[in-house]
C-alpha cells in the first residue's frame, strides 16, 4: 500500500517498536481505572497513527492499541459480546464515544510516552 507519509526516522520507528510490544494503552487505562483485570491487559498491539482534519500528524502521535480497541477484532475463541462486555468501546465504533469513555489522543499519546520512558530506565 502506497503512503504519501514520509518513512519513520528512527526515533519514530523506535518509539513505534516499543509500544507495539504493549501494554495496550486502553487496557492499561481500564486496568489503572479498576475496570479491567491485570491478566487480561494485552500485550502485542498495533499502533495507531492520530490523524488531525483526517490527516496523520506524524509517525510520533501515536500510542499502542490492542486488534479490538482499534478495529473492533475478537481474540481468537471469544464471541462479540465477550469482548464488548469486557473490553468495552472499540475506536472503530465511533471516535467520540470512544474519547468520551477513555480520554483524549493527547492523554493516550503522553501515557504512551511515559511507559516506553519508564521501559527506557529499567
Amino acid at each position: 500500500m502506497w503512503s504519501k507519509a514520509p518513512p519513520p526516522t528512527p526515533s519514530e520507528k523506535a518509539r513505534m517498536d516499543v509500544a507495539k510490544e504493549g501494554p495496550c494503552m486502553v487496557c492499561l487505562l481500564m486496568y489503572m481505572r479498576n475496570l479491567l483485570p491485570r491478566h487480561l491487559v494485552v500485550y502485542g498491539c498495533d499502533y495507531h497513527h492520530c490523524k488531525s482534519g483526517n490527516i496523520r500528524r506524524g509517525h510520533f502521535f501515536g500510542f499502542a492499541m490492542c486488534r479490538w480497541h482499534h478495529e473492533r477484532i475478537p481474540q481468537e475463541g471469544r464471541s462479540f459480546e465477550w469482548m464488548s462486555q469486557t473490553y468495552g468501546w472499540s475506536l472503530k465504533e465511533g471516535s467520540r464515544t470512544f474519547h468520551q469513555l477513555y480520554c483524549s489522543d493527547e492523554e493516550l499519546i503522553a501515557q504512551q510516552t511515559y511507559v516506553n520512558e519508564q521501559r527506557q530506565a529499567a
